[in-house]
């Protein structure tokens, strides 16, 4: 839980659905967190009707070795602090 994640920049996105293009560039560029025990590699967010899940179906191609674990150890305030500095 927590684990900040990010898609390698070395993974084509290019076969995607526009909208699953969007979501997989955001994740080279901003990451995700690890925030559940539940299925593997399984995507969520808010539901929306601006959102097609049949073109979002596309995520469920990546694979765990397509992504990167972020050290994000410089953010933190100190050794006993979950606060994180600000950039």
């Amino acid at each position: 839980m927590g684990l900040r994640l990010r898609l390698k920049g070395s993974v084509d996105t290019s076969h995607l659905a526009p909208q699953a293009r969007a979501v997989a560039e955001a994740l080279k560029k901003y990451g995700a967190i690890v925030a559940d025990n539940g299925s593997a590699w399984f995507v969520s967010g808010e539901e929306n009707s601006g959102w097609d899940n049949s073109q979002l179906a596309g995520l469920k191609t990546f694979k765990g070795s397509d992504f990167e674990a972020v050290d994000a150890s410089a953010l933190q305030q100190s050794p006993d602090s979950g606060a994180a500095a600000p950039k």
